[in-house]
């Protein structure tokens, strides 16, 4: 019973100090990871090392994985590029072995461990809210290494009460190993597991091999149910994911003999004997490697493959937007951002139309309302947020407010005869509508479209506010039409109202 509960209790421990960690190391590199998304160009060497290095940081290829399948629903992340991030993501995962097999056996766990826990809850306490995370990351990686310590103890009574020696069965290891991945919900937390197992005398090194083989396929479950429900792009990476890691495990159970081999070659060679804990932590970056550059080898064919399995379709509007990018809120605004630019492109679209005389699509007009409310609900995910991304927040959310406005004042009867009312007004606003349906699209651009929309928008209030006023005393005077009268004021207060809006939704996008 103790045993069982030190194993039991052991690994919930680790599970606990692993999702601490791993939720505040995504917190605090939030902006960094969405920056280097940003940054990832120049081909699939790039990205590899940044799928590698951020889950390095952040201590989770899972999470990796739900992230950059966000980012690619965000836009932020070509599909092809993302494939390099999830490989890289798998070479990355490895260093929670390194770092179990080099510190965690090493030390007095125990003795370490609760110190570090009561500090790093002393910092969360006392750190200002932006800061509490950093004791938060140090709390989780005490309580980590509880785990470890509680595990061990338990592992130590496993091995006297259960034999696993007759436990030869490859396939059987694998699907062992991918299981305990599964219920973990994390490939780190079941490769510690292996890891102190195999440090206490209760599996063999070939056992441990073939169990982390297992739990590499195991990540892919996450994957998959972050895929579900979600885009076509995300469900691609989704997908990259799963064919990657079963690829991989193909390639790493065929070639386990060579594998092994070189495996105590290495610790051999570089540590002066063979320890098979920091042994199977080169055997899980060995066979890892190998997978990248075999589907490194072949990515345009796999590309193409994954393209013609999930084909694009779904409303091309909203394919930014997936609940998975909520996470971070930093890019859960950035998916906002994007599809407001796909949004507006659309009204420039329909404004252009108007001036040129044609009619106004109720359908379009209603499809575009839909997706702006799709855009406020899905805003409405975010849980926390820094005061730089409330105030986006806010901005985005008066940029949605002046696009429900405009498409109320491109839905108005106006919008019919304006052109014929003001041929001249209609043909100098028609080139803007199509310049800024072109740059609304390029960020950096945004700032100076912002200002001459601004322009036409002053000069437009201006020449509506005169020519009001002329058409009111001509009428007072020479009783012209009253009813051609007031449908020329409307067509002025049309125009003021597009111009107007344009104006105030670019702007604050761009803020």
């Amino acid at each position: 019973m103790e045993m069982a509960a030190a194993l039991i209790g052991g690994i919930g421990l680790f599970i606990l100090g692993m999702q601490m960690m791993t939720g505040a190391l995504k917190e605090l590199a939030g902006e960094f990871i969405k920056d280097w998304m940003k940054r990832i160009s120049g081909g699939t060497g790039r990205a590899i090392f940044s799928g590698a290095l951020i889950t390095a940081i952040i201590q989770s290829s899972t999470a990796v994985t739900v992230l950059t399948i966000g980012f690619v629903s965000a836009g932020l992340l070509p599909f092809r590029q993302s494939i390099g991030v999830i490989m890289g993501a798998n070479i990355g995962s490895t260093s929670t072995g390194w770092l179990v097999s080099f510190i965690g056996f090493k030390v007095d766990l125990l003795a370490w461990a609760l110190p570090v826990i009561g500090l790093g809850v002393l910092a969360q306490t006392i750190l200002p809210k932006n800061k509490a995370a950093y004791g938060e990351v140090f709390a989780g990686f005490g309580m980590l290494f509880l785990g470890i310590g509680v595990l061990q103890a338990g592992m130590a009574d496993l091995q006297t009460a259960v034999s696993f020696e007759g436990l030869t069965n490859i396939f059987l290891l694998v699907t062992v190993g991918a299981v305990m991945t599964v219920i973990m919900q994390s490939s780190s937390v079941a490769v510690a597991t292996t890891l102190t197992a195999l440090f206490s005398g209760v599996i063999g090194f070939e056992q441990a091999a073939y169990l982390v083989i297992g739990q590499n396929i195991g990540t892919t479950f996450t994957a998959v149910l972050a895929a579900i429900g979600a885009g076509t792009a995300a469900k691609r990476a989704g997908l990259t994911h799963v064919l990657f890691n079963l690829g991989t495990a193909f390639l790493a159970v065929l070639l386990t003999p060579l594998l092994l081999w070189t495996t105590r070659g290495l610790s051999t060679a570089f540590f002066g004997t063979f320890d098979a804990a920091v042994g199977i932590a080169i055997f899980h970056t060995l066979f890892n490697v190998l997978g990248v550059l075999a589907f490194a080898a072949v990515l345009p064919w796999f590309v193409r493959l994954l393209e013609w399995l999930l084909p694009d379709k779904g409303d091309p509007l909203l394919h930014h937007l997936d609940a998975s990018v909520a996470v971070i809120p930093e890019v859960a605004l950035e998916a906002a951002h994007r599809t407001i630019q796909l949004i507006l492109a659309k009204l420039f679209g329909l404004a252009r139309n108007a001036l040129a005389g044609g009619a106004t699509s109720i359908e379009e007009i209603a499809h575009l309302h839909n997706a702006a409310m799709q855009v406020r609900t899905f805003l409405t995910q975010i849980e926390t947020m820094s005061p730089d991304v409330f105030n986006r927040h806010v901005q985005i959310l008066h940029a949605l407010d002046h696009i429900d406005r405009l498409l109320q004042v491109l839905s108005e009867p106006a919008a019919n005869v304006a052109d014929r009312l003001h041929p001249g007004l209609a043909e100098r606003w028609l080139p803007l509508m199509g310049k800024a349906e072109k740059l609304i699209f390029d960020d950096k651009a945004m700032p100076a479209l912002a200002a001459e929309l601004g322009d036409a928008s002053a000069a437009m209030a201006k020449h509506r506010k005169v020519r009001r006023d002329e058409y009111f005393v001509r009428a007072a005077k020479s009783g012209d039409d009253l009813d051609l009268v007031l449908k020329k004021v409307d067509a002025l207060l049309w125009y003021d109202g597009v111009l107007y809006h344009c104006w105030r939704a670019v702007a604050r996008l761009g803020d």
